[in-house]
Formats: structure tokens, sequence, C-alpha cells
């Protein structure tokens, strides 16, 4: 009689350390979900990355470029730049488009 009581012991022990585990797991879930939640909801509240359908996000930020256009490339690092963006030079009846402020600077150096 004790082996069969003794194995239903153990058996009983591994459910119950089954059920632990099983409990941890949706414990810990749950708990990442709610840090989640706060921690994005804090991050927008203290003007982190805003949400993009939140009346937030385009206040305090300069108007961005128009996307789209046909592309260049710009002559310094080989980068295609859109015709919509700041960086560009008139050189002669050509148009010459840059990715950035750098690179603009680097060609009218080299041009010179």
């Amino acid at each position: 009689m004790l082996p069969r009581l003794f194995s239903f012991e153990i058996k009983l022990m591994f459910i119950r350390i089954i059920l632990y585990m099983l409990f941890a797991v949706i414990l810990i879930t749950v708990l990442r979900t709610v840090i989640g939640v706060l921690l994005k909801g804090l991050g927008s509240v203290l003007g982190g990355e805003d949400n993009p359908g939140s009346p937030r996000s385009a206040a305090g930020r300069p108007p961005s470029p128009q996307l789209g256009g046909e592309l260049h490339r710009d002559p310094v690092c080989g980068t295609f730049v859109a015709e919509t963006t700041g960086h560009q030079r008139r050189l002669g009846n050509q148009t010459v488009y840059y990715c950035s402020e750098a690179c603009k600077e680097k060609h009218s150096v080299a041009a010179k």
C-alpha cells in the first residue's frame, strides 16, 4: 500500500508544480502587458513617441518634406534624393540635388 500512496503523492506534487508554472507564465504575461501599456502612456504624456492618430503628433514639429517626385543622384555620396528636397543648387542650366547640407558644401568646395 505504501508504494501506491507514494506514487499518488508524487503525481500530486508534479500537478502542483505544473499549475505553479502555468500561473507564473500567466502572471508574467499580464504584468508585461500592463507595464507596456503604462510605459506607452507615460511616453506619450511626456512627449516621447507620438501615436499617429493623436492630436499632439504634429504639434511643435517642422513640416515634413513632400514625398514623391523624381529621384536624382547626389553627386557626392551617390544617394538618391527626391526633387522636393531642400538641399539643391542651380549650376548653369542644371539643378543638382543633395541628400544633406554637408554633401552640398563638399560639392561646392570641390567645384571651386
